[in-house]
């Protein structure tokens, strides 16, 4: 039973032109929700976001069994409530279940003890903290990492304030903030292994793997994601930034399972050893052949679902607009429902 609920009030002249926008993004990712003439309700890990008309705009309302639950919905309302009202539109005010607090309940700060290359573009960092236990989660395996600036003796980390807004760092103080996927957690000695791409142009998680040495600090908050529904036949497909996820698929997903993998990186020097799956098939890729970024895959994938079986999951993750229109595309072409495929844009070229 939902224990937990605040709610705030978003000013607004055109209702219509946001929730219209809103219900097209949810479909697009196949994010469940329900709605009416005066309401959205957004179906969410650990609870529901609603968006309901009043005379001045929406009333925003989350409901949660946990404080952790709730000040996820509270970032997940407010990401949207930027996204199609405007900057402008936050930080919203919430009244209810609201409490200040040093740090948010999802967030752990680490500490970096090992660092290790694991090709010539692809870096791992061992990142110790203390009760790690809510990052060992079957489905949800992407982390925030927050990422300071070099040389901060002491990083300041954002909190949630009693309004229930997120009180940010000042702009030379904050870290800036990236996504990434634990390839492995060690719940017994408090360890997470993160693999980094070595990006040719500068990044805040590349520059961080770049110049990590035992004691650096960055932050970490989740988990998040959503995992692969079981199927008899799966088609993977992924650029470097996907190999920590589609290795992790490889080591979870049923032995009995058919998998096709099709994974891309700039050169034969960049490809890792994978787990061993006893019906994977994994086809490497390069873009040096002068392909642009993850399209070759997404035509793979498309080229193999004709003679897929009907009992089938599509798993892909690349760059954004390729990941957008492959998206497309599975479900105007192939018919592929809500359930049967999970498509992720990683990056943005």
């Amino acid at each position: 039973m939902t224990a937990l609920r605040c709610d705030a009030t978003l000013t607004l002249t055109d209702v219509n032109n946001f929730q219209s926008r809103l219900r097209a993004f949810l479909d697009e990712y196949d994010v469940g929700y329900r709605s009416d003439a005066a309401s959205i309700v957004v179906e969410l890990p650990g609870g529901e976001a609603s968006f309901t008309r009043i005379r001045v705009g929406l009333r925003l309302e989350a409901f949660a069994a946990t404080r952790d639950g709730l000040e996820t919905l509270r970032s997940v309302i407010e990401h949207y409530a930027a996204q199609f009202a405007g900057d402008n539109a936050v930080p919203l005010h919430w009244h209810g279940d609201v409490v200040a607090a040093p740090t948010f309940a999802n967030f752990r700060e680490m500490r970096v003890v090992k660092s290790e290359a694991l090709s010539p573009s692809m870096r791992r960092l061992t990142l110790a903290g203390e009760d790690l236990a809510r990052f060992d989660n079957d489905e949800e395996w992407h982390v925030r990492l927050h990422f300071p600036p070099p040389g901060l003796e002491r990083p300041q980390w954002p909190r949630p304030t009693a309004e229930g807004a997120t009180l940010w760092p000042p702009e030379a103080v904050r870290a800036a903030i990236r996504y990434y996927t634990i390839r492995r957690l060690d719940r017994e000695h408090g360890e997470v292994e993160i693999d980094f791409l070595l990006h040719a142009a500068p990044g805040p998680g590349g520059d961080f793997a770049r110049r990590a040495r035992p004691g650096d600090l960055c932050g970490m908050a989740g988990p998040y994601g959503r995992g692969v529904a079981s199927a008899a036949h799966y088609l993977l497909a992924g650029d470097e930034t996907a190999l920590p996820a589609i290795s992790r698929l490889l080591e979870t997903l049923p032995a009995e399972a058919r998998i096709e993998a099709w994974l891309e990186v700039e050169s034969p020097a960049d490809r890792l050893t994978l787990p061993a799956h006893p019906g994977a098939h994994l086809h490497w890729c390069y873009r040096c052949q002068g392909h642009a970024p993850s399209t070759q895959l997404a035509s793979a994938v498309i080229a193999a679902l004709p003679a897929a079986d009907s009992d089938r999951f599509v798993w892909f993750a690349g760059e954004a607009e390729v990941s957008q229109r492959l998206r497309k595309r599975l479900k105007s072409e192939f018919a592929l429902a809500k359930g049967q495929h999970l498509v992720t844009g990683y990056w943005k070229r």
